[in-house]
């Protein structure tokens, strides 16, 4: 699969995919942590002044924020597969990331592929998944910097 975009930095793009995607059971199991809201007050008979801070409030907002992020990585691998090639590639992440199988397993799974052809399918899946992945949520697309044409510069003249 090439590229939509021109000038990506594969090894890079998908150094940056691969970080999102092995953060999936980090998420996940935050989004499954139990949460235990009961707290004994604090009674010392000293005063205190007043605390503004909702500490129920912000562990409702970090479980809602991993459940978003653990449903987003699962939700762009299924965005990935479009067509039969690119539900090889959405598969390959699901069993690698999400099922987190085995490389052996994962070929096994579908219907006992090469490792080369696995590599290739795993390969295209994060530079998919880099593309497909909001940019509003993180940007893991790396362009490849501009090369420098010192035969191209321009030429100024002062007389």
């Amino acid at each position: 699969m090439e590229s939509i975009f021109k000038n990506v930095d594969e090894d890079k793009t998908i150094e940056k995919a691969e970080s999102v995607l092995k953060d999936y059971w980090k998420w996940e199991l935050r989004a499954r942590r139990a949460r235990f809201n009961l707290q004994s007050p604090a009674m010392d008979g000293m005063p205190q002044s007043p605390s503004f801070e909702n500490r129920v409030d912000e562990k409702h907002v970090n479980k809602l924020n991993a459940e978003f992020m653990a449903n987003l990585v699962v939700n762009v691998i299924k965005a990935i597969g479009i067509d039969e090639q690119t539900d090889r590639y959405s598969q390959a992440l699901y069993f690698l990331y999400i099922k987190r199988y085995s490389k052996v397993k994962c070929m096994a799974c579908m219907d006992h592929i090469s490792d080369k052809t696995f590599d290739k399918y795993l390969h295209e899946g994060q530079l998919a998944f880099a593309e497909v992945y909001p940019d509003a949520v993180e940007n893991l697309i790396v362009k490849k910097p501009h090369k420098y044409d010192p035969e191209k510069r321009a030429e100024f003249s002062f007389d």
